[in-house]
C-alpha cells in the first residue's frame, strides 16, 4: 500500500464517526450550537467530496429506477451488467410497478426496462433496458472481510451511503438451516435444557423425544443452558445425525437425530420492535432470506437499494441488498453476484407463485407455533412486561422534559 492510499484511508475512517450524521439526511443533532453545526455541515460536505472519487466507477453503473410514465415514484437503484443493456435490481422495491419501469443514468440518459426474469430466493429482478445502452459494472471479486470500507454510489457520483463489514459472509434463509425440532422450557434453571413441547413433523420427535426430556449432551459437548445449545447447533446443516444424550423421569438415554430444515417462521415483530427497526430510515420490506450477504452499518434509504457498493480502491465489490433495520444492511459480495447470474431465474408469473406458496406455508406454521410460544407464558409475565415498559416511557418523557429545560437556559 502506498503512502497517498494509507494517507487516504485514515482521512476517510478517522471522519467515519463524524460523518455518520451524513447518512441521516437532514436529522438535527439535539443541542448542537449554531457554530456546531456550522463546523460538522463543512466536514460532511468535505466527506463526501473525499468519497467521490471511491464511487467515481460504481455511479457510472447506477442507474435510478422509477415507475410510472406520469408522476413518477423513484422505487430503487439498480447496478448495470452485461453488455449494458441488463440491469440488476430488488425485486419487491419495482414489483407493484413491473410493466411501467424507466431508467436513468447519472448523465441524463433514460431507457423503458422490462422485466427479463427473477431471482426469487434472492428478492432480485433482471431487467431489459430498451433502446439505450449504459455502462456496465466491472466486479472485483474477494471476500468482504471484516471492518472493510464500503461506499454504495448514486447515479450523480455521489455517494448515496457508507459503512464497514460488521458480520461476515453468511446464509440468512432459514429453511437452509439445521432444526432439531423442540421448544424449550424457558424458565427451565436447572443444568441443560429441559423441552417444553416437541414438533411432531421434525427430527426430535421422529427420534422418540418427548416433552419433559433434558438434554444432557450435544455429542461430547455438555449442554449448560439454552446458548451452549445453540453454539452446539451451530455449523450443523439438514440431513446431519447428531448423537444427543437426554435425561428422560431420571434416566439417561443417547439418541440419534437427524436434524431437519428449519421452518420459515418469519418475523414476529411486534408494534414496539417495528417502531425501533424503522428509527433512523424505513427498512425494506424483504429483508431476510437471502444466501450469500455479509452485514454493514450502512444507513442506506430503502429506495436507494439495489445499487452497488465499491471499497476504497474504487472497485465494485457488491450490490446492497436490504436495509434491514437502523443498524443493519445487507450487501452481496461479487462472488455471490456472479454465481447467481449463472443460474436460471424465474419468470414473473412462475416468482408470484413462488411468493404466494412462500406466503401460505409463513402463515400455517405461524398458526401452528403461536399457540405453543404463549403457552409458555403466564397473564402475570405479560401485565409485568406492561408495567416495565410504561415505567420506560414515564422515565423517557422525564428526560425529554430535562433536555427541554436545558436547552431553554
Amino acid at each position: 500500500m502506498n503512502i497517498t492510499h494509507t494517507i487516504r484511508c485514515c482521512a476517510l475512517l478517522a471522519g467515519l464517526a463524524t460523518m455518520a450524521s451524513a447518512q441521516r439526511g437532514n436529522e438535527e443533532v439535539p443541542l448542537m450550537r449554531s457554530d456546531e453545526k456550522k463546523t460538522v455541515d463543512g466536514q460532511t460536505d468535505a466527506f463526501n467530496k473525499a468519497l467521490e472519487s471511491v464511487v467515481r466507477d460504481a455511479a457510472e453503473s447506477t442507474v435510478l429506477i422509477w415507475g410510472r410514465a406520469n408522476n413518477p415514484l423513484e422505487l430503487a437503484y439498480g447496478t448495470v451488467i452485461g453488455d449494458g443493456t441488463q440491469v440488476l435490481t430488488k425485486w419487491s422495491q419495482i414489483m407493484p410497478y413491473a410493466d411501467t419501469l424507466y431508467l436513468q443514468g447519472g448523465n441524463g440518459q433514460e431507457a423503458k426496462a422490462e422485466v427479463a426474469g427473477i431471482y426469487t430466493e434472492e428478492d432480485l429482478a433482471l431487467l431489459t433496458v430498451r433502446g439505450a445502452a449504459f455502462t456496465p459494472a466491472k466486479f472485483y471479486e474477494a471476500p468482504l472481510t471484516l471492518g472493510r470500507f464500503l461506499a454504495a454510489s448514486r447515479p450523480s457520483g455521489k455517494p448515496g451511503a457508507f459503512g464497514v463489514v460488521g458480520v461476515l459472509e453468511r446464509n440468512l434463509r432459514e429453511t437452509d438451516q439445521a432444526h432439531l425440532g423442540i421448544l424449550a422450557d424457558q424458565k427451565y434453571r436447572g443444568e441443560g435444557v429441559r423441552i417444553a413441547d416437541v414438533q411432531p413433523e421434525y427430527g426430535a420427535a421422529a427420534a422418540g423425544i418427548q416433552a419433559g426430556d433434558v438434554i444432557l449432551k450435544i455429542g461430547d459437548r455438555a449442554i449448560s443452558g439454552l446458548q451452549e445449545l445453540k453454539n452446539a447447533m451451530s455449523g450443523k446443516r439438514p440431513g446431519d445425525t447428531i448423537k444427543i444424550l437426554v435425561d428422560s423421569a431420571g434416566k439417561e438415554r443417547s439418541i440419534d437425530v437427524r436434524l431437519s430444515n428449519r421452518p420459515v417462521l418469519g418475523q414476529f415483530s411486534g408494534d414496539r420492535l417495528n417502531q425501533m427497526e424503522r428509527m433512523g430510515g424505513e427498512p425494506n420490506r424483504v429483508r431476510s432470506g437471502f444466501s450469500r450477504v455479509v452485514q454493514s452499518d450502512m444507513q442506506i434509504e430503502a429506495n436507494r437499494v439495489g445499487g452497488p457498493v465499491a471499497d476504497l480502491d474504487g472497485r465494485i465489490v457488491g450490490i446492497t441488498m436490504a436495509r434491514a433495520d437502523r443498524t443493519r444492511t445487507y450487501i452481496m459480495g461479487s462472488s455471490a453476484v456472479m454465481e447467481m447470474l449463472k443460474g436460471k431465474t424465474d419468470t414473473v408469473a412462475e416468482a408470484m407463485i413462488k411468493m404466494e406458496e412462500e406466503r401460505q406455508q409463513l402463515a400455517e406454521q405461524r398458526r401452528a407455533m403461536i399457540p405453543q410460544l404463549r403457552a409458555q407464558g403466564k397473564p402475570r409475565d405479560a401485565q409485568r412486561m406492561r408495567r416495565h415498559l410504561g415505567d420506560m416511557e414515564r422515565l423517557i418523557e422525564r428526560m425529554n422534559r430535562e433536555m427541554e429545560e436545558l436547552g431553554e437556559r
